[in-house]
């Protein structure tokens, strides 16, 4: 009886661990890296940008998010102590444009 009871706790494992699979996908695969963010010097370059146009502390403005747009451009959102606007930069590092949001 012993042996029966052991087969079949040992089947069960088995049986479970064949329904374990890796199927996750790869990073690169995965829905929030689908798009493409802006390099981190494009994102100081608008918040720069930001802080001089609206006359903020430089220091004060953080990126919020950012994604390629078409033709080699970003845009990069930004806040500055809740108040948010939006950055239009290319991939030489020219800001293009600088509104609130």
């Amino acid at each position: 009886m012993k042996n029966i009871n052991f087969i079949m706790v040992a089947s069960g494992i088995f049986a479970l661990a064949g329904c374990v699979s890796d199927n996750s996908p790869t990073p690169e695969n995965m829905a929030r890296n689908t798009a493409q963010t802006a390099p981190a010097d494009l994102q100081l370059a608008c918040a720069s940008a930001s802080a001089t146009k609206f006359g903020g502390d430089s220091a004060t403005v953080l990126p919020v998010s950012s994604a390629a747009v078409d033709g080699g451009r970003y845009q990069i959102i930004l806040d500055s102590k809740g108040q948010r606007s939006t950055c239009l930069i290319d991939s030489t590092g020219a800001v293009l444009s600088v509104e609130k949001v």
